[in-house]
């Protein structure tokens, strides 16, 4: 390395940390610059953490509906189980009851005699 850019090198370190870069003519130029860049900066950050719980909220939502959806088919599947006409016949003798179903068809009665 030549001694022209280890000298520079030192020159920009020393420039940056011995702090005259606040009271140079490049910062108070762009200061209203930086100043944007800055909050700017700050509302991507704010704005995208609020992205990323309205993404985490979502993704609960979906999970709780997927788990109610599921909840539902299965009390439909039990409940068209419990309907079932064997299944009402078989808890109805289990009970004690003596219904029974009709082996013929219901006679139709005619008033007109």
């Amino acid at each position: 390395m030549s001694k022209n850019r280890k000298k520079r090198k030192e020159g920009i370190f020393n420039y940056l940390m011995g702090g005259k870069l606040f009271t140079s003519d490049i910062f108070t130029k762009n200061a209203l610059l930086m100043g944007l860049i800055v909050l700017y900066s700050f509302l991507y950050v704010s704005n995208r953490y609020q992205h990323e719980q309205e993404i985490v909220k979502i993704y609960k939502l979906t999970k709780r509906k997927n788990e109610i959806r599921n909840n539902l088919l299965t009390i439909k599947s039990e409940f068209a189980y419990q309907c079932r006409l064997s299944e009402i016949e078989k808890l109805l003798t289990e009970k004690g009851s003596d219904f029974q179903t009709l082996s013929s068809p219901p006679y139709i009665i005619d008033k007109s005699n």
